[in-house]
């Protein structure tokens, strides 16, 4: 166990921490980028870790990560964990990010993020309209640059709850462009068991929640404030994200496996929907269930396209559903 006393530390290069480590901060400690890297990754350059084998049991408990952005203004990512088994954070507060994620969890299994705020984002290079708050990723080529293996090792088992994600104080600071989600895939490689509730999700400029072929998943109990979109869950539909891992072959499209939306209050204009379902080449989602969500502006929306079956529980009036290419919607 690491203990860091209450102040204000100056991080002049990146922190590597290792596994079976509980790291704990008093709630008025910073720890401050003075640097253009990460503040925290779980391997050293060069790893050769391999599935989920590298450094794991990690708890990390309290205090604030600042990357600093208006004074070191250089795309990264506040904490690079990859290859692990049970990473924990509690109460941790990451901030002032530019256009990297304030975690990237590539290639977890079980990661447990709770009580924790994510404020404040900026993209000065106008070109990581992808960029989530917390990334759920996958070991392939370009997606985790920081050490390890790229064997197609991927996150699973989540809890995401009870955490915050929108502005910081800074002006120049805004809302992150996705709060969670994913953006690489591969063939028959899932995100599996993943778990977001309680969570608060203000000012988002895109979409807040992006799975992608998602299984075996629980968006539940969450609060979408003034963002530009809600949910938006996808499939594959050719391309590297649906190679196979070891061949690279495009072997085509595939989709998630029950997705439940349940229990979550839209808020404020949208210029996108407000959930969003989709997939391509007449390969469907199986298994979606929407219910019990409130909405609460006519700008609001849901799309329904390629899914085999859906349960949709009736929604406000002015609510527009569109659904393509839906086999049965049950209600």
């Amino acid at each position: 166990t690491v203990y860091i006393p209450k102040g204000t530390y100056d991080i002049c290069k990146p922190l590597t921490i290792y596994g079976n480590t509980t790291l704990l901060l008093d709630n008025e400690t910073i720890l401050r980028r003075c640097h253009s890297g990460p503040l925290l990754k779980n391997g050293r350059r060069f790893g050769f870790y391999r599935g989920y084998n590298g450094h794991s049991h990690i708890h990390i408990k309290g205090g604030k990560f600042d990357m600093n952005g208006v004074s070191y203004p250089y795309n990264n990512t506040a904490m690079c964990i990859g290859h692990a088994e049970d990473i924990q954070l509690i109460g941790v507060t990451i901030k002032n990010v530019v256009s990297g994620h304030a975690i990237d969890a590539c290639g977890i299994n079980g990661l447990y993020i709770k009580s924790c705020s994510f404020e404040g984002f900026i993209d000065y290079s106008g070109e990581r309209f992808y960029s989530e708050a917390i990334q759920l990723d996958i070991q392939v080529p370009g997606a985790f640059p920081k050490f390890g293996t790229t064997d197609g090792t991927i996150t699973k088992n989540v809890i995401i709850e009870d955490c915050y994600f929108g502005p910081s104080e800074l002006p120049e600071m805004g809302s992150w462009n996705r709060a969670i989600g994913s953006h690489a895939s591969r063939h028959n490689r899932y995100y599996e068991n993943i778990h977001i509730r309680n969570n608060i999700f203000e000012d988002i400029q895109g979409y807040a929640l992006t799975p992608l072929k998602y299984k075996d998943a629980f968006i539940i109990n969450n609060k979408f404030i003034n963002c530009e979109g809600g949910i938006r869950y996808l499939g594959v539909r050719d391309g590297k994200n649906a190679a196979d891992v070891m061949t690279g072959k495009d072997l085509g499209s595939q989709a998630g496996i029950n997705m439940n939306i349940i229990g979550n209050e839209f808020k404020g204009s949208m210029s996108k929907d407000a959930i969003h379902v989709r997939n391509y080449n007449n390969v469907k989602h199986k298994d979606v269930l929407i219910v019990g969500n409130t909405f609460n502006n006519s700008t609001q929306s849901i799309h329904l396209e390629d899914i085999d079956t859906v349960f949709l529980s009736p929604v406000e009036a002015g609510i527009q559903v569109t659904t393509i290419n839906v086999d049965e919607i049950k209600k």
